[in-house]
Parts: structure tokens; sequence; C-alpha cells
């Protein structure tokens, strides 16, 4: 029986990425302002090629006022523009700022990562084992450096006190020999008869002295007993204030550990999260909007429905895919590397990927029937473009019917093909298979929708499976869409169906919910954990800071009491002294009544005592100087104490700081890939973002460019249009000027014709010096010559001699009033000229 094998041929008629079409768009944007501007331009100039002759001062200040509108708009452009550069130049800044950060964060997540093994992790968690072990260790010997001082600083106590006996005996050898010497003087003086009043006197003063004496010392002994009090009230402080502070440092201890391990589940919950949120946005499916499409085929309206397509899907970035490389080979023509070469699991996984989308559109839309991949569709579809030779974007009718004879016999077969491009990476190739997917869907208008017919799943409305492909043509990147119903499907599930990936993010929002839950319960453990460890710390911090004021009050106290023994040993040494003193001046009073035998033997004993005396404040200073000794040793050693307690806090110091770097290190160490997804993913975006500002920058700075240009068009126009105006000002600035000064000549010449006077007869016409003048023409009583300009005017009197002789010569009279008037007023006026000018005499003669 003859097999019948439908094929369905559809091709896409523009063949560039939505991406592409985007961008010519925004080509087709600035060829239009770049139209816009020459058309302004054009108009601009138009205006200046005007001729000024042809040019009222009226269109001529429009254009210049027109001119200056168009500076003052081109002007504020510029501005904005200017303006749009320097924010673009900041942002650029702070982006290169943001990329140098991220790049020295990747750097060292990078860095972590790659120590990131299992046995650097075992190694550091040892190590904090052992650095806690040492805080414990280093502990213990500051406890012991402070037990230490602590007894150093009884032992100075101690000392100081024993320094100050010594000197108190000092003291008390030095009055006794100063007294033992008083007696010497008053034996002396009582052997010689002299000064009894003075010493019976001195004897009542010693006394006075000693009664002072007893009630100082009564006073000093209450103090030195209220101060040893005080000093072992400071002690048992001291010895409370270090319990407490020992108890708070354990609970610190705790606290530190349980935020540490609260802060390490809050990381372990925010990765898994970040994971799901990361595996949620690399999902890339196609919406269709309602209504587009029914099984019985495609909605009416589907021109309106492609437009929401278009605009409500975008793709998304895979990171993940970013970092797959797709190897490029030379292209010939060019011998530019653009020509991609999949690998058969680059091949299995594009086809797969795109199922994915294919799959939930047909969801979508309501169809039963499902995209199918197996190993025989993978090759029907690289045989397919292997075997193309077309060079265009169109189909290879003998590949087409080929693949059905070479790889597996088919029943029903659709194709549609488009440019991808070279793609450098599988989220490159994805994202031009997407977009291809978004134009053959949405934007299929000038191919009868021929496209969204294999796309959507209404080819194949009445077949279960579609067997379904991907292929790239190796010559020119055509990327082909194969889809087919085979002739015997158990030949084409050879090997098994592969699995296609699901879009439907339904599981994971309901993983990245319990996920979320888990990380708001961890949070609010963290959240916990670290306010009692907060509390813990300035527990902590209060308790040292009570021991460290309890030690301070027990020092004072204890100066205080070295102080108060101090004043009491000189209280009772300065009553030695005194009583010695009094039984001296006693001893003198009693003397004073002695014979002589006596009087000489008690200056003897005086002189022997006074010797004994001397010997004893010898070996009190001398026992001094060894108490001295002894103090600054216990002040040396006290000092070598408080110095290795020092050592020992500090000890304890860098142990812990050793333990939290550690700590450090092992989040970094088991937090490493996360932490470098992160820091890539800022990395990369602030990249992006660098990238972004400096083409911003660069279309600011083009923007500003042409702006620029235009304020200068719009200048030059405007100086051109200005010079149009000020030749016209300049043309009527002088026809006024001319005006002026032909109206002044005019005024001029009528006050030089009014004062220039002619007279006429009947047929001629004389000037003021009697001589004939021809060629001019009277009219009321003014005289113009040829040319009309007014010269004079007739005159009835006559002014001048020559005037009077050239009428008479001429026997005719002026042509001006009634005749007989005239000759009256003629005749009076020769008369009067007559005798002006001695006419009369001449006739006497």
């Amino acid at each position: 029986m003859k097999k019948n094998i439908k094929t369905l041929y559809t091709a896409t008629a523009v063949a560039t990425l939505l991406m592409a079409a985007k961008t010519q768009t925004a080509q087709a944007a600035t060829s239009n302002a770049e139209t816009k501007t020459n058309s302004e331009t054009t108009t601009a100039t138009g205006a200046t090629t005007t001729t000024p002759a042809q040019v009222t001062k009226e269109t001529a200040q429009a254009d210049v006022n027109k001119a200056q509108e168009v500076v003052n708009d081109q002007q504020a452009e510029a501005n904005g523009a200017q303006k749009a550069v320097d924010t673009a130049n900041q942002k650029v800044k702070d982006a290169q700022a943001k990329v140098d950060s991220t790049k020295a964060t990747l750097a060292e997540a990078t860095k972590a990562k790659q120590e990131a093994t299992q046995e650097n992790i075992d190694k550091t968690k040892s190590d904090i084992s052992q650095a806690e072990s040492d805080i414990t260790s280093k502990q213990n010997e500051a406890s012991q450096a402070e037990s230490n001082v602590n007894t150093k600083q009884s032992a100075v106590t101690q000392a100081q006190s024993d320094v100050n006996t010594s000197k108190a005996k000092v003291d008390q050898a030095t009055a006794d020999v100063n007294a033992k010497q008083a007696s010497v003087d008053n034996a002396q003086k009582v052997l010689d008869g002299t000064d009894a009043e003075q010493i019976r006197k001195n004897a009542d003063d010693a006394q006075k002295a000693v009664d002072s004496d007893k009630a100082n010392v009564q006073v000093k002994t209450t103090d030195a007993t209220n101060k040893a009090t005080a000093v072992s009230e400071a002690q048992k402080a001291v010895d409370t204030a270090q319990t407490a502070a020992q108890t708070a440092k354990t609970n610190s201890d705790t606290t530190s550990q349980k935020l540490a391990e609260a802060q390490s589940a809050v990381n372990d919950a925010q990765t898994k999260v970040n994971s799901i949120n990361d595996q949620i946005n690399s999902v890339n499916r196609i919406e269709m909007p309602k209504g587009y499409a029914t099984h019985k085929g495609l909605a009416s309206n589907l021109d309106e429905l492609g437009k929401q397509g278009l605009a409500m899907n975008k793709y998304k970035d895979d990171e993940k895919a970013k970092q797959e490389k797709i190897e490029l080979a030379v292209d010939p023509a060019d011998n530019v590397k653009s020509l991609v070469r999949l690998t058969a699991d680059q091949q299995k996984e594009i086809t797969l990927w795109t199922a994915g989308i294919l799959n939930d559109i047909r969801k979508q839309l309501g169809f039963s029937n499902r995209i199918v991949v197996t190993n025989k569709s993978l090759e029907f579809a690289k045989y397919i473009a292997d075997n193309s030779t077309i060079a265009g974007l169109e189909h290879d009718d003998k590949a087409l019917q080929d693949v059905s004879k070479n790889v597996l016999q088919i029943r029903i077969q659709s194709e549609s093909i488009g440019f991808g491009g070279a793609q450098a990476t599988m989220n490159d190739l994805q994202e031009s298979v997407y977009y291809l997917m978004l134009q053959m869907l949405f934007d299929d208008a000038d191919s009868n929708w021929g496209h969204a017919m294999q796309i959507s799943g209404m080819a194949f409305d009445q077949m279960k499976d579609e067997y379904f492909g991907i292929g790239i043509r190796p010559q020119n990147n055509i990327i082909g869409f194969e889809t087919f119903y085979p002739e015997d499907p158990a030949k084409a599930d050879e090997g098994g169906r592969l699995t296609i990936p699901s879009v439907d993010t339904t599981e994971l929002q309901a993983e990245l919910t319990t996920a979320q839950s888990d990380l708001n319960t961890k949070s609010n453990a963290l959240t916990s954990a670290k306010s009692a460890n907060d509390e813990a710390q300035s527990a902590l911090t209060t308790a040292n800071n009570n021991l460290a004021t309890a030690q301070t009050n027990l020092t004072n106290a204890q100066k205080a009491k070295t102080q108060a023994d101090s004043d009491l040993e000189t209280a009772k040494t300065q009553l030695t002294t005194d009583e010695a003193k009094l039984a001296s001046a006693q001893e003198a009073v009693q003397a004073l009544s002695a014979d002589l035998a006596t009087k000489q033997a008690n200056l003897q004993s005086a002189k022997d005592t006074l010797e004994e005396s001397k010997k004893n404040l010898a070996r009190a200073e001398s026992d001094l100087t060894a108490k001295q000794n002894a103090l600054t040793e216990a002040e040396n050693e006290l000092k070598s104490a408080q110095d290795t307690l020092t050592s020992a806090k500090q000890a304890v110091s860098d142990a812990q700081a050793k333990v939290d770097s550690l700590k450090a290190k092992l989040d970094s160490l088991t937090n490493a890939e996360p932490n470098y997804e992160s820091a890539k993913t800022a990395y990369d975006k602030a990249v992006s973002d660098l990238e972004t500002a400096q083409n911003n920058l660069k279309s600011a700075e083009n923007v500003n460019d042409e702006a620029q240009a235009k304020l200068d068009s719009a200048k030059s126009e405007l100086a051109k249009a200005q010079a149009v105006l000020d030749k016209i000002l300049e043309k009527e600035r002088a026809e006024e000027a001319l005006k002026k000064a032909e109206e002044e000549a005019k005024e001029a010449a009528v006050k030089r014709a009014q004062a220039t006077h002619f007279y006429q007869t009947e047929s001629k016409l004389f000037d003021a010096q009697g001589k004939e003048v021809t060629g001019y023409v009277v009219k009321d009583n003014q005289v113009y010559d040829a040319k009309g300009n007014l010269v004079g005017v007739v005159s009835k009197k006559v002014m001048t001699r020559e005037l009077h002789r050239a009428l008479v010569k001429a026997n005719t009279l002026p042509q001006t009033g009634n005749e007989s008037t005239v000759l009256a007023g003629l005749g009076v006026a020769l008369i009067g000229l007559g005798s002006m000018l001695g006419v009369a005499k001449r006739k006497r003669q």
C-alpha cells in the first residue's frame, strides 16, 4: 500500500530575533529623529535663502524671533543633554566602583571555593576545637596570673607595711636619741645649776604633748581599724565579682556558640531559598494570552493577541547556562568565528529545554498532544540540518525528503526555521530559541500564522505525540524546529523517550514556601540567639566592669589602710618620743634637788643612755634599708606579675579572635558555593550595570553631541536671520536718513527760495541783480527751475539799483497785483530808491 506522507513546510519570512527587531525599531526611531532634525534644519536653512529684497522688516523680525525661539529650545535641550551626560558619567564612575568592589569580593569567594575541600573543612573544624581548647587553657593561665598579681599585690602591701613599721622604728629611735640628748643636756644644766625654771616648764610642756599624743593615737587606731575592715569588704567584693565574671564568661561562650550555630542554620536555609529562587528565576516559559486558540483553530483576533503575547513574555537569563560554552567555527565567508558547533549533548539539552516550553504551551491551550523527544528525533533534526545545502533562509526540500529515507519513515512532518546567529553560551542559544518561538507564535501574520500552527501544537492537534528535535545548520546557523509523527512509533522510541523538564514551577514554589518558612523559623531563632548573646555579652561586659571596679576599690582600700597604718605608727612614734621627753624632763626636775655626786652620776648615766639610743637608731636604720629593699623587690615582682597578667589576657583575646576567624573561615568554606554564586551574580550584575551605564553614557554623549550640533545650527540660522534683519534695518535707517536729509535740504531750499526774490514783467523775469533769467517758470508767485525745483519768489518791491535800471531799460513794469496799485507803489519805491541812490542829485547836475 502506498504510504501517505503529508509534508507541511513552514518558513520564517522575516528571520530575525525579536531582540534584533527591537534594535531595528530603535534604529528606526533614531532615523526618524535624524529625519526630523534634518527637516528642521532644512526649514531653517530655507528661510535664509530668501533675498533681503523680498523680505519685509516684519517678516525678517518674525524670522529672527522664530530662530531665537529655536535657539532657546535647543539651548534648553543642550543643557539637559549635558546634564544627562554628567549624570551618566557619575553613574559610570559609581558602577565602576561597584565592579571593583564586587570583583574583590568575587576573588575572595573564588579562593574560598577553591579551598572548600572536605579536607580543609575537617581541618578547620579541628582547628576550631583546638583553638577553643586553647582559649580555656589561656583563660586558666589568665586566672592564675590574676591570682598571682593579687598575691604579689598583698606582698607589696605587706612589704610597704613593713617599711612603714621600720620607718616608724627609725623615727622612734631618732626621737629617742633626741630625747636622750635632751636628758644629757638637762643633766648638764642641772649639774651646772642653770635654767631651773626652764627645766620645770619643759616638764609641763612634755606632759601636755604626751596627753595630746595619746588622744591622736586613739583616733589613728580607730581609723586604721576602719580601713582594715574596708579592705576586707573590698576583698569580698572582688571575690564575688570574679565569680560573677567567670559565670558571665561561661554564659557568653555558650550564647556565642549558639549564635554561631543559629547563623549557620540561617545560612544553610538562605542558601536553599536562594537555590530554589535561582531555579524558579531560570525557568523560562511562554505565557499564552487568553483566547489565543481553540481546538478548532486560530482565533480571529490573533493579531491583537500576538501583541499581548510579545508584551507579556521576556527571556530570563540562566546563570548556569551562561557557564556552558558553545564551540564556534570560523566562517570562510568573513574569516570570523561565528558558526555554531553543538555537541550531541548540547543538541539534546537545547531540544529538551525547548520541548518543556512547547509542552507547557499545549497544556495552556488545552491540547492533548504533547512533545516527545527520543534519540531518533534528535538524529532526525540533526540529519536535516547537516544535509541542508540551501544558503539562505529557505527550506531544503531534498533534506526534508531524504530524512524519511535515511533516518525514519514519517507520516506527517513540519518544519519552522529561523536565523539564530553566533551563540557563545548555552544561555545565548536558549535566548535565541526563545525569541524565535515568540516571533513564530505572536508575530507570524505574514506567514499566515503557519509557524504558530506548528509551534503551538495545532498542526498535530489530532496526534497524541509530536516527535521533536532541534537542529542547527552548520553553514549558516539557521535553527530548525522539526516535528513529525513516525510511520512506526516503536522505531522512533528505540532507546526510550527522554525526560523533558517541566517549566511548571508549582512544585518549586511549594518547595520555596517550605524553605522560606524554615528560613523564617531559623531567622527567628537567630534573632533570639542574637538577643541572648547580646544580653550575655552585655552581662559579661558589666561583670568585667564590676570586677575592674572592685579591684580598683580593693587597691584604693589597701592604699588607704597602708596610709592609716602609717599614720597610726607615726602617732605612736610621736607618743613614745614625747613620753621619753616627759621622762627625761621629769628626771631633770627631780635632779634639781640632788647632791653634786648624784648630779654627776645622772649626767654620766644620761650620756651612756644616749650612746645606747644611737646604737638602736643605727640598727633601726639598717632594718629600714632591708625592708625598703624587700619592698622594691616585691614591687618588681608585682610589676612582672601584672605584665604576665596583661600578656595572659591578650593571649585569651588572641585565642578568641583566632576562634572567631576560624569560625568565619568554616562558614566561608561550608557556604563557599552559594557565597561564590552570590558574589558571581553580584559581579556579573555590576559588570552588566557598568556596561549599561557606559552605553547610557555613550547614548547621552551622542544625544548631547546632536543637541550641541542642533544648537550650533540654530545659532547659525539665528545669525543668518539676524543678518537679514540687520540689512533691512540698515537700509531703513539709511532711507530715513536720506529722507530726513532731503526734507532738511528741501526746507533749506524753501528758506533760500523764500529769501531769493525775482521780478517779473509782462514777458521777462529778472533776479535781484537785474539780470534777466530764462528757463524758469512762475506759478502762484513762486519761481521754479527747469527741473521743477523752487528757486525763489516773485517780489513786488524793487530793492536794488541794478534791478531798477534793468526794469527801466526793459521799459516794463512787474506783473504782480493791480496795475495802478503796482505803478503807484513802483513810483513811490522808485522815488525812495532814487533818493536813496542819489538819482535826484544827478538830475540836478
